[in-house]
């Protein structure tokens, strides 16, 4: 299949997507940009900055391979020339700007009106505001030519009649101020507007097109998803979702509303994807593409990304839905801070998400395969041991295939222990050399530290109430400023080891505090140490606290830390 690239001028693409010739994929998402990242793009093309490329597809009305919609706020009648398979927030948050369709932008209730500040345009190079947007109901006056003149306010619906709006302000300033204002404008003022408005009005976009395909040619339908992929490697934002929502759509499953029911229905799913305010802004490049690994497992498929998009449209919308139930229930197992959850108070805590596939398609086959305790406790240590060996760090596809099969085939077909587990005895618990001192950093095993002190029932030094309850600090115990002032800087103060999670008020107490001080000010006088125990901080490294002993605290409390990530991976 032959891609022809070309370079379109941005206004008659506009104008197009305005007429219908320019159309969307019926699976396409829907129009996402608040009134922030369209002024962004407005100042962009003013500043002539580079704003991506487009991908579109040749079509007509005897070669529709996809369903069809038209650009939001677009001429519905029209017959589709292309389809935007890249680009379609620019290109529709453009044609709002100029159409102004009565339509609300995200996060508002209201459709917004777009302006650039003439008198100021020069300024756009280094200032934000000269271009602004103002709710449509309370535009005014503005909506009268001479106001806009008079403020050389220009109407960013005007900019496609630039000329005549120009030749309209020529007429007023003479009437107003004469022909010596006239001159004086023409002159000196006009070429500057001009330039930054033929800027705007003639930029040219790189547009990548692919030939037209019919709507039963499998074969050219295959290949456009696979030139997708291609594609996406290269920089164009196209993710494995997009890629197989375009192969599902042409045989009845329509994925994008397989997604949107899923958040409506699962609120742990939408809230990790961001999508508990509104189900229809959350990106499915995340948690949709998770889905479809899990999906990928429980169907015994390869989860690589390329071998995703030929997941087949049969049972898939119950595949679909047996996948989100499970990853909701892993996901609450997750977050829990009861004795078999695993201990992520706030998503920012989850070590990884790109291990969930695995939990979830384990708890989706022990739940119909009903399960004992020992499958369950087996996938804890599993799960802990992927945490603390960073197995999820770089590329996870084999390596969750991998799991998922090893833990499948030791638990119910008597397989040999998975590599996983034996990993975790080597490095980890029958190392005596292990320690948490090196890290320093939010990764994984960070995380999960953090995770297995909530796990503790840790509670904040101050109220002795769960951490759960509170909005939470990542807490240096020995406090930065108190170390600094013993010379002690950088990894060695940010160690893991001299870490914990307690409520943000009771931090900004003690934020320069030395530890023998806030113990007494700050510790309720009585279960003084059961709160610190909460926070795997024994005995020995409270008494170096209150001696402010900083080295004899990491050596005490590291050996607490290890203990209790030998417990859970042996699965205590």
């Amino acid at each position: 299949m032959d891609l022809t690239s070309d370079k379109k001028r941005l206004l008659d693409l506009v104008e197009r997507a305005g007429t219908g010739r320019l159309a969307l994929p019926q699976f396409q998402r829907d129009f996402v940009w608040d009134r922030d990242s369209i002024e962004e793009l407005i100042r962009s093309l003013l500043r002539g900055y580079y704003i991506g490329s487009f991908l579109f597809l040749e079509t007509d009305r005897d070669h529709l391979p996809f369903g069809t919609r038209p650009i939001a706020g677009a001429n519905a009648d029209g017959v589709p020339e292309h389809l935007v398979l890249d680009g379609q927030q620019r290109i529709t948050a453009l044609h709002y700007v100029f159409a102004a369709p009565d339509i609300p932008l995200r996060g508002t209730s209201y459709p917004y009106r777009f302006f650039i500040d003439l008198s100021r345009i020069q300024e756009v190079e280094r200032e934000d505001d000269v271009v602004w947007s103002v709710r449509a109901d309370a535009v005014g006056e503005l909506d009268r030519p001479e106001v806009q003149y008079e403020r050389s306010i220009l109407p960013l619906t005007e900019l496609p009649r630039w000329e005549r709006w120009n030749s309209g302000y020529g007429v007023w300033l003479a009437n107003r101020q004469g022909q010596d204002a006239l001159m004086h404008w023409y002159t000196n003022v006009r070429p500057i507007w001009d330039r930054y408005i033929t800027r705007m009005r003639e930029a040219l976009i790189p547009v990548i097109t692919l030939p037209r395909v019919a709507q039963d040619d499998r074969d050219g339908i295959a290949q456009i998803c696979s030139i997708f992929e291609k594609l996406n490697s290269t920089g164009l934002k196209l993710s494995v979702f997009d890629l197989l929502t375009a192969r599902l759509f042409r045989d009845g499953v329509d994925l994008h509303a397989l997604w949107r029911d899923a958040l409506r229905q699962y609120p742990l799913l939408a809230q990790f994807a961001g999508g508990d305010s509104d189900p229809e802004t959350a990106s499915p490049d995340t948690f949709g593409v998770l889905l479809l690994r899990t999906v990928a497992l429980l169907r015994g498929r390869e989860i690589k990304s390329r071998k995703l998009v030929e997941l087949a449209a049969e049972d898939f919308p119950r595949d679909w839905e047996r996948a989100a139930a499970a990853m909701e229930r892993a996901l609450k197992r997750v977050t829990s801070t009861a004795p078999d959850g695993l201990g992520a108070v706030e998503p920012r805590w989850v070590p990884y998400t790109t291990n969930l596939p695995v939990l979830a398609a384990a708890l989706a086959v022990f739940e119909e395969r009903r399960a004992g305790a020992e499958a369950y406790a087996t996938l804890r240590r599993w799960y802990w041991a992927s945490v603390f060996l960073q197995r999820y760090a770089g590329s996870v596809e084999s390596q969750a295939q991998a799991d998922f099969q090893e833990l499948m085939a030791y638990l119910f077909e008597a397989g040999p222990e998975p590599a996983t587990l034996r990993e975790a005895h080597e490095r980890i618990i029958d190392n005596a050399g292990y320690s948490l001192r090196s890290v320093v950093r939010q990764n994984a095993v960070y995380r999960g530290v953090m995770n297995l002190i909530a796990l503790r029932g840790a509670r904040d030094f101050a109220a002795k109430d769960h951490i759960s309850f509170h909005e939470l600090d990542d807490h240096h115990i020995f406090p930065r400023a108190f170390l600094a002032r013993q010379g002690i800087e950088g990894d060695l103060g940010n160690t893991v080891v001299n870490r914990t999670l307690i409520a943000t008020s009771t931090n900004q107490r003690i934020s320069r505090s030395k530890p023998s001080q806030y113990l007494q000010e700050i510790f309720p006088v009585e279960g003084r140490q059961e709160i610190l125990d909460s926070h795997l901080i024994p005995p020995a490294a409270r008494m170096a606290m209150e001696r402010d002993d900083y080295e004899a605290f990491l050596s005490a409390r590291d050996q607490a830390l290890v203990a209790e990530v030998r417990r859970v991976l042996r699965g205590g």
